[in-house]
């Protein structure tokens, strides 16, 4: 991941945190809900403070978090002692080796990446991924200037681009979406995967 971005979250892990604490995916848990495998072993790649990967243990789908922050760590462990976080970052996801996930979520992370890192990360994703298994990422792009929002990186994913990725790697694309979150005015794109 991107050096800068993850400076800038360690940095400014007390604010981030506070806004991803008043923050609720309502649309990624209802795809969640619909399409994650029940009682499957579940991975939570950029969890931050934890919120997604707790709310995804609550709901039946027992849950690994991983992050590049060790700060968000630091609060995940604090706000959420009950559940596993360690550190690691894509797009190589060493600690990891050959672990198996049946569903894997990846919210947030991936407009961090440079366009080549891009191409590793969701390769290194369905690696990861049981066969069968389901995948739903979700990102989104920046209205500020140039490619560098409040110093973390946020590059251009062009979705077409992303759906033919998943295709051509044998995936099967369950669902694409685009949704503007009203109080940020925000696009963000949501994909649910299956291998």
């Amino acid at each position: 991941m991107d050096k800068q971005t993850i400076d800038t979250y360690n940095r400014e892990a007390e604010s981030i945190a506070h806004l991803h604490a008043i923050l609720t995916p309502h649309r990624i848990y209802e795809l969640i809900d619909r399409y994650f495998i029940k009682s499957g072993t579940t991975l939570d790649v950029g969890c931050g403070i934890g919120r997604d990967t707790h709310w995804l243990t609550l709901q039946g789908f027992p849950a690994t978090g991983v992050d590049a922050s060790e700060q968000m760590l630091q609060r995940a462990q604090a706000l959420y002692p009950d559940e596993h976080f360690f550190q690691d970052a894509l797009p190589e996801l060493n600690q990891l080796g050959k672990a198996q996930f049946q569903n894997i979520l990846c919210s947030a992370v991936l407009m961090h990446l440079t366009p080549l890192a891009l191409n590793t990360a969701c390769l290194r994703l369905l690696q990861l991924l049981n066969d069968s298994g389901c995948l739903i990422i979700s990102f989104r792009g920046t209205q500020a200037t140039g490619n560098r929002e409040k110093g973390k990186l946020y590059e251009t994913i062009n979705s077409a681009d992303f759906l033919t990725f998943f295709e051509e790697n044998q995936c099967t694309v369950l669902a694409q979406e685009s949704e503007t979150e009203a109080t940020r005015n925000l696009t963000w794109h949501n994909f649910v995967v299956k291998k």
